[in-house]
């Protein structure tokens, strides 16, 4: 009996893990459907190139003011209501799109009705995953959380061609917006049969949950830096992989086929070092220490995009700045768990950290944009963004002293802390 109690425990945390996972992967796959095809877009509805990188940039605007109240509700119903409540969302944002892809405001609409499910999403992924895992295993969770927008990336890069076959140039894209309302139902109907078990298992009499514990000085210092150093890190990064595909295409005169496969290189090691990443924290490396390094390489990268352009130098730079994009989230993703104390503390910290994300969501991709429109040249974008980048690094320096103590203010004598809420939410008495 002992034995199948700790089988079923086991396969249960495997599969919430599994269904966290799956939801920021669909998450950042609806995201980044836009850029696969965006060059399409542009050459068919003439969108404005700043109005373009608001569709990439409306996903945050919503997520900014929703990430700590997310963070706040899951810790206190459960993740899986809310991803119950996000995914119907994200596919009617997809449907508005559809109705009317030839006038931008709608498409802003839609493309920010998918933002708010978005920014649930990410949160009670995150949460899922990271709060279903054992302890030894959590490192390497982290590393597979941390690999949530690569791989989304690779699933849009991989169905975009099979949608352009399908549908043509003409109305393919379309094929691969309808791909996201499917893959939206499906989750839909996973999420539900995850509640239903979840409350199965809380039909017992609940004990008596403490009050969510405040955060020391100290931890809410570790935890704005960890969201400054992510709102810069994914400024850069969004703006960089949003308009990879368009430089690719309108620079350097790549075909769209060619342009995907080269616009898949560096998501490829990002995906990759994101799992290494793993594996090295759960080896004893500290992430604040990884992750200054990632981040002072991406900054000299982009201080050295006018060097590199095309050719054998591009090729180098893109496959470096993806090892580093593999390293940085991975990190950033591992902090929270590092500088807080239990399951509820870090789905409140995670809703935090969002936010900061949220706001490089918004502001990058944008800011390029305009950067490349006022100057008309790609160089002068690359020196804002190795500025940036610069900064994020010196906080994330900062950063470096601050984690310690807080490990240190952490480490009075407790027991491993195991998730004993349901997921879904407090059992009805």
């Amino acid at each position: 009996m002992g034995r199948q109690r700790v089988t079923r425990g086991a396969e249960n945390r495997t599969a919430i893990i599994a269904l966290g996972l799956a939801l920021l992967i669909f998450a950042a796959f609806s995201q980044f459907k836009l850029p696969v095809v965006l060059p399409l877009l542009l050459d068919r509805y003439a969108y404005d190139p700043v109005l373009a990188g608001g569709f990439m940039s409306v996903y945050a605007a919503l997520g900014i003011g929703l990430s700590i109240w997310i963070g706040r509700r899951a810790e206190q119903d459960g993740p899986l209501n809310l991803a119950l409540l996000a995914l119907p969302l994200m596919a009617c944002g997809t449907l508005v799109s559809l109705a009317a892809p030839q006038l931008g405001a709608v498409v802003l609409l839609g493309r920010g009705l998918e933002g708010a499910a978005f920014a649930i999403l990410a949160v009670t992924g995150a949460a899922l995953a990271t709060s279903a895992a054992a302890p030894q295993h959590r490192a390497l969770v982290i590393g597979l959380v941390a690999a949530w927008m690569p791989a989304g990336q690779l699933l849009a890069a991989l169905l975009a061609p099979l949608a352009l076959a399908a549908g043509g140039p003409v109305d393919g894209w379309a094929l691969l917006w309808q791909a996201s309302i499917a893959l939206a139902l499906l989750l839909a109907a996973w999420t539900w049969a995850a509640r239903r078990q979840t409350a199965k298992r809380a039909a017992a009499p609940e004990k008596q949950k403490p009050p969510p514990q405040a955060w020391s000085r100290r931890q809410r210092q570790g935890l704005v830096l960890t969201a400054a150093v992510f709102m810069l890190w994914s400024g850069q990064y969004l703006a960089y992989m949003t308009w990879l595909p368009e430089y690719l295409v309108a620079v350097l005169a790549m075909p769209m086929e060619t342009a995907l496969w080269f616009y898949l290189l560096p998501v490829v090691f990002v995906a990759l070092f994101n799992v290494a990443t793993g594996f090295m924290l759960r080896g004893g490396l500290a992430p604040e220490r990884l992750l200054l390094g990632a981040v002072l390489l991406q900054a000299l990268l982009w201080w050295l995009l006018p060097y590199t352009g095309g050719g054998l130098s591009g090729l180098i730079s893109l496959v470096f700045y993806g090892v580093a994009a593999g390293i940085a989230p991975t990190c950033l993703f591992a902090l929270p768990t590092v500088l807080t104390d239990g399951p509820g503390q870090t789905a409140r910290a995670f809703g935090g950290i969002m936010t900061g994300r949220n706001l490089g969501v918004l502001m990058g991709p944008l800011l390029l944009a305009q950067m490349v429109k006022w100057s008309g040249d790609w160089g002068a974008g690359s020196l804002v963004f190795g500025g940036l980048t610069t900064l994020a690094a010196a906080l994330a320096a900062v950063l470096l002293a601050v984690a310690p103590r807080v490990r240190r203010e952490l480490q009075a004598p407790r027991s491993d802390h195991v998730l004993t809420e349901p997921l879904g939410g407090r059992a009805k008495t």
